[in-house]
């Protein structure tokens, strides 16, 4: 069952990555939020940054727009975001808004840590 509301959690796993997780619908009624959590992390310097969007679903324009704000300061210290997903709507929109250069794409949130 796909959730109706929008949430976005933030936490610090115990090897130091920091994973930023949304659940439900990702559009532009939570872009704010997404924007919020997302951003100052991804300027942080010296951590692996994740977006666990496994539990996300119906992601527009906004959305993608916070996420490659994020994508582009994470790049600019050198590192890519690293997107959990298995959604290919997902990596499809990745793909097609060119990202697809800065981003890394796992299938699992175990996947992008062990990547780290």
């Amino acid at each position: 069952m796909l959730d109706l509301e929008a949430t976005i959690d933030a936490a610090e796993l115990p090897g130091g990555q920091l994973v930023v997780s949304a659940h439900g619908p990702l559009d532009e009624r939570i872009a704010g939020a997404l924007r919020d959590a997302l951003v100052p992390l991804a300027a942080a310097e010296g951590t692996q940054l994740v977006l666990d969007l496994e539990g996300a679903h119906g992601l527009d324009d906004a959305a993608l727009d916070v996420i490659g704000r994020a994508a582009h300061l994470v790049r600019r210290r050198g590192e890519r975001l690293a997107i959990v997903t298995r959604s290919p709507f997902v990596t499809g929109l990745v793909d097609a808004s060119g990202l697809a250069d800065i981003v890394s794409v796992f299938p699992s949130l175990k996947a992008a840590i062990v990547a780290d």
